[in-house]
């Protein structure tokens, strides 16, 4: 078992901001937004706050703005007629399998709201016509490179996983730069507040920039491993772990993320440390042939930080699989949707348990992810038998 070498490594923060009160008017402003001070945080206090639903408008109008294709092969020449809202999740499988009239609670909306609702995240209805949707691809290549997992009761093999994972990956890089993008905007949220908070919010959006600009580089450094693989239809320089459940889980999930610890609670990396490229996850759980799966795809050495965490899964009672990954995507990601009966009718306690999972790791009221994150507990989400178990080494 190797030893990622950010275990060791000291925390290193950039230089953090220097907030000064009074500047010269055409010097860069100490928030490092680029601008001159008198064009930036002047009598910053003064300025009018503006409406926070204005605000989060146009964020979310940036996060969609600047679609383009994904595919490896994207151009002009081969790209269909027009960048479309593309599915992270099958409509007509994952999000079909557990939605109700037609609908779905969303996490991610629960995020978008997140300043309205003084920092509580409160996952709401969304429609599955606009559920997991991202401008990243093409309408031709969607169609084309997705159609194994999106038509004919797709099974869980070694394409399917390696499908998965391409857009789980493409998704997070997408939404990483539409995030950098986003910045601009979130620096003007502390118009009309008092300097002490201004330094406070700042300091905040400064170290996340660089947070963003370190996981790009990674990003791009997946995404064109993964770009490889496709064109040279290598798919076994990809790793991949799979499950198949008896049953329709209630939830379902894509997305992306560095494993900072297994399921057993050890340490695997240390996220901002040291100059290593970290190892990445890429997990689904959706629908395939009317049964839910929980896959993982990663693309690093066989016995890296990214293989002990699935080998930590894959150790697991298989009684106690379906509760894990359930618990995993809470706690990893935030593009998640679940059934609304079932949402609405969990116990307050494991509602409240699977939303503060959904904020550890941001900074967000205290909440600090432990390394006991995803270990066994008292709250069970769910229950399921596996029938089938797939994977490569």
């Amino acid at each position: 078992m190797s030893v990622h070498p950010s275990l060791s490594a000291q925390l290193k923060l950039p230089p953090p901001l220097v907030p000064m009160r009074k500047m010269g008017p055409n010097e860069p402003c100490w928030c490092k937004s680029g601008k001159k001070w008198k064009k930036c945080h002047k009598d910053r206090e003064y300025q009018p706050e503006g409406h926070i639903g204005e605000r989060m408008a146009a964020i979310r109008a940036e996060m969609v703005r600047k679609g383009y294709c994904s595919h490896p092969e994207a151009g002009d020449e081969t790209c269909g007629d027009r960048i479309i809202r593309a599915h992270t999740i099958q409509r007509k499988g994952g999000l079909a399998a557990i939605a109700e009239n037609g609908h779905v609670i969303s996490v991610k909306t629960g995020f978008d709201d997140i300043f309205k609702n003084d920092g509580i995240i409160i996952p709401r209805t969304l429609g599955v016509r606009d559920a997991s949707t991202f401008m990243g691809f093409c309408d031709r290549h969607d169609d084309q490179m997705f159609k194994p997992i999106e038509t004919n009761a797709p099974v869980l093999s070694e394409e399917t996983a390696f499908l998965l994972a391409f857009r789980a990956v493409a998704y997070e890089l997408f939404t990483k730069q539409s995030a950098l993008r986003c910045l601009p905007i979130q620096r003007e949220m502390d118009k009309g507040k008092p300097f002490e908070f201004q330094c406070i919010i700042q300091e905040y959006l400064y170290l996340h920039e660089q947070g963003l600009l370190r996981g790009l580089k990674d990003m791009f450094e997946w995404k064109s491993d993964y770009d490889i693989a496709f064109i040279n239809k290598r798919f076994d320089s990809f790793r991949f772990y799979g499950v198949a459940f008896s049953e329709v889980l209630p939830v379902v999930g894509c997305g992306a993320f560095f494993p900072e610890f297994d399921f057993t609670g050890q340490p695997l990396q240390r996220i901002s440390r040291g100059n290593a490229r970290f190892d990445h996850i890429t997990y689904n759980i959706t629908v395939l042939d009317d049964v839910s799966v929980a896959v993982f795809g990663w693309s690093q050495e066989k016995d890296g930080p990214a293989a002990q965490f699935v080998k930590s899964f894959a150790a697991l009672l298989s009684s106690e699989k379906a509760d894990a990954a359930v618990r995993l995507a809470f706690e990893h990601i935030e593009n998640i949707y679940m059934n609304p009966s079932w949402w609405k009718e969990l116990h307050e306690m494991t509602r409240n348990d699977a939303i503060q999972r959904m904020i550890s790791g941001l900074g967000l009221g205290g909440v600090v992810r432990q390394s006991d994150c995803l270990r066994n507990t008292h709250i069970k989400y769910i229950s399921s038998n596996i029938t089938q178990e797939i994977g490569s080494s």
